[in-house]
């Protein structure tokens, strides 16, 4: 869907068609499913929008000839702060990667599928009466809405069908737009719930190109620590400790590390260490299958599992020395907030050496 044009349904309409035997599907995944995609806009809205955007989420009356929930969108303001983000240099190129077509395209085309469907609603409208008198109380949706409501639609069947290494390449990541991942999430669990559900597509066509076997791949890692607000003061909890890596990344910007210690399997974080990327960058770093590291990082306090994790400092990788920890006043002024250093976890890579000499020792004697 991210690579071609949705078909088989109209431009102001969000489509989840399910590929079942039934002609039914549980309530809860019909109402958790027009939940989920109100969250992903409130998300768009907020984060992309200035939470400027006025609209509202309809539900269509049902249609014959397969189990769809068709949702209506209907703009009701706020649109121009739309056109004032797709302006700019970094809307451009959000449009551009994820509906693969530039801003212009969608107002030359979307305006002009508006501009017949209105003349053609004008003209049906003069044969049956004289005049249209329209409630008071009822507001007006624009031309310009509809092109507003279209191109958001776009956006969002474009999100729920994509891979998130595709949306992170154009800065749709899980930590900034959690809400939105969680929407999509809950989608994708519910269908995997639902053992009827076979395939999904976002039109009315009967090609679904989402199957069964994709559900899982499309649920993403959310980082459970959620940004606090700016004036509020975060404390960190530093702490220098033991990890094994299983998911690296070799470029300094992009997605995280991953990596299991003694208590977690899946710890996501940056490497703010300079020193480290420059022995990448000269090739000193030997990777291996599971590599093992010694780091000093940072977390915000008070969580029972470490989330949006800095890791401040590559101790030692794979045995290899890289990087001196930072001193109370190196950490004072990188992390400009209130810290403790918790107590040192022992180095379990050498703690491991040590037992096997130990052990070593014991069967000579």
């Amino acid at each position: 869907m991210i690579d071609g044009h949705p078909t088989g349904r109209n431009h102001d309409e969000i489509v989840f068609h399910f590929d079942v035997e039934r002609p039914s599907i549980p309530l809860k995944q019909f109402i958790d499913t027009a939940r989920s995609t109100q969250a992903v806009i409130d998300d768009f809205n907020e984060q992309l929008f200035d939470k400027k955007l006025r609209y509202e989420l309809r539900v269509r009356t049902p249609e014959p000839g397969g189990l769809m929930e068709v949702l209506g969108l209907v703009i009701l303001g706020g649109g121009g702060a739309m056109w004032g983000f797709l302006a700019t240099d970094i809307g451009k190129a959000f449009i551009k990667g994820l509906t693969g077509e530039e801003p212009a395209y969608w107002a030359e085309h979307l305006g002009k599928k508006t501009h017949d469907s209105i003349a053609k609603k004008k003209s049906k409208d003069q044969e049956s009466s004289t005049e249209v008198v329209l409630p008071e109380t009822q507001e007006i949706v624009s031309e310009d809405n509809e092109i507003h409501a279209r191109l958001l639609i776009e956006m969002l069947i474009s999100f729920l069908a994509a891979n998130v290494d595709k949306l992170e390449q154009v800065g749709i990541t899980p930590a900034k737009f959690q809400k939105a991942f969680s929407g999509r999430n809950s989608i994708y669990k519910a269908c995997i719930d639902n053992p009827d559900v076979k395939g999904l597509s976002f039109d009315r066509s009967h090609d679904f190109p989402i199957k069964r076997a994709d559900f899982p791949r499309q649920i993403t890692h959310i980082p459970e620590f959620v940004a606090q607000e700016v004036d509020q003061q975060i404390a960190w909890s530093v702490e220098s400790v033991d990890i094994v890596v299983n998911s690296p990344n070799w470029k300094k910007e992009g997605r995280k590390w991953q990596a299991a210690t003694n208590k977690f399997q899946d710890i996501a974080f940056s490497i703010e260490d300079e020193t480290f990327w420059h022995h990448v960058d000269i090739k000193d770093i030997k990777p291996d299958i599971r590599d093992n590291m010694r780091v000093q990082w940072a977390y915000p306090a008070g969580l029972s599992k470490p989330a949006n994790v800095r890791v401040l400092k590559v101790l030692t990788y794979n045995g290899k020395d890289i990087s001196q920890p930072l001193s109370e006043n190196e950490l004072k002024r990188i992390l400009e907030e209130p810290y403790v250093v918790e107590p040192d976890v022992p180095d379990l890579f050498n703690n491991e050496e040590n037992d096997r000499k130990s052990d070593d020792d014991e069967g000579k004697n």
